[in-house]
């Protein structure tokens, strides 16, 4: 497909979400795809419907202790959590309320404190053999079965950092490649990936449509957006389950930041790939927009304690204008 075929086709994927109307649509596929090969948002929908919850999980209790101080900070969770597949999840909060040890638990990163007293723990991902199962962590966590946890880590989680954390000694696309490679995928359809992403995010190209030679530079030489827009591509490489972002408009340009936190959920969303995203900020506008769960936390008034307070369904932009 040429660029320009490319670029077009972008264009009526994302028409085709922002201002649907659903009477006059071409008929759509149950996976969501339609005739003129963008997405239906309400089919779509219906597909993800059809699969089992991404993330779900309750009581979950995280302490963190401080050894040299004596202190002890707590992260409680009491209500029920599912996040089903393409949600895009908004969890917002002061600082100071748990919002980053609460990642750390879901995205895998550190065992919870207390893994005998969840209620339930479930993640559900796509193995390398393209066979989705559901997977049982709080009996993982209980038997320390470590390897385990490492490895749905690095095959279904993704992580979209506020500093971004590319590695500086790689090129651009040898920074969206690393997830790739971890996972086993080498050679073209490893390449073959990258070069999709670097083309939906906008860095296939310079302004004069030309390829652009950014792709093969250190990222050091990379805009703030620029940046961002590789962090977001590298993150959902490998298509995982679940992907966490952290601050995505904290220090860039808003529309330009926007621009590509839109394209990264339609990616992210595809109803064929079931991904969910967990967005950490505190930007109220941008949670509205984008979200189609807002999680509310807050410290517990008088202890060193962080808890969730609110959980509520929520109509993000995309979604606005699409009837039963």
């Amino acid at each position: 497909m040429s660029s320009n075929a490319k670029r077009k086709r972008r264009f009526q994927t994302q028409k085709s979400l922002e201002n649907a109307q659903v009477l006059d649509s071409p008929k759509s596929s149950a996976n969501g795809a339609m005739e003129n090969g963008a997405l239906d948002p309400k089919a779509a929908m219906a597909s993800n419907a059809l699969f089992p919850p991404v993330l779900e999980f309750e009581n979950l209790i995280q302490t963190l202790t401080d050894p040299e101080r004596g202190e002890q900070f707590t992260v409680q969770v009491k209500q029920k959590i599912r996040i089903e597949s393409g949600d895009f999840v908004a969890l917002v909060g002061p600082s100071g309320c748990g919002k980053t040890t609460l990642l750390t638990i879901l995205g895998l990163l550190r065992s919870p404190s207390h893994p005998k007293e969840l209620g339930h723990f479930q993640l559900t991902s796509r193995g390398q053999s393209g066979v989705w199962a559901t997977h049982d962590l709080k009996a993982i966590w209980t038997k320390r079965q470590l390897s385990k946890i490492e490895q749905l880590r690095r095959s279904s989680v993704g992580f979209a950092l506020q500093t971004g954390e590319l590695l500086p000694s790689l090129t651009v696309r040898e920074n969206i490649a690393a997830p790739l490679r971890l996972n086993g995928m080498y050679g073209q359809a490893c390449w073959d990936r990258v070069n999709e992403l670097l083309d939906a995010f906008g860095l296939a190209q310079d302004r004069q449509g030309e390829p652009s030679r950014q792709a093969w530079s250190r990222v050091n030489k990379l805009s703030g957006g620029e940046y961002q827009r590789v962090a977001l591509a590298r993150a959902i490489a490998h298509k995982p389950s679940l992907v966490f972002v952290d601050e995505p408009t904290s220090a860039l340009n808003r529309e330009l930041a926007w621009g590509a936190l839109e394209q990264f959920r339609l990616l992210q969303s595809q109803p064929n790939h079931h991904g969910a995203t967990i967005m950490i900020t505190h930007d109220e506008e941008l949670a509205q927009s984008f979200s189609t769960q807002i999680i509310r936390m807050a410290p517990v008034k008088g202890k060193s304690e962080g808890e969730v307070v609110e959980i509520c369904r929520n109509v993000p932009h995309w979604m606005k204008g699409l009837s039963a």
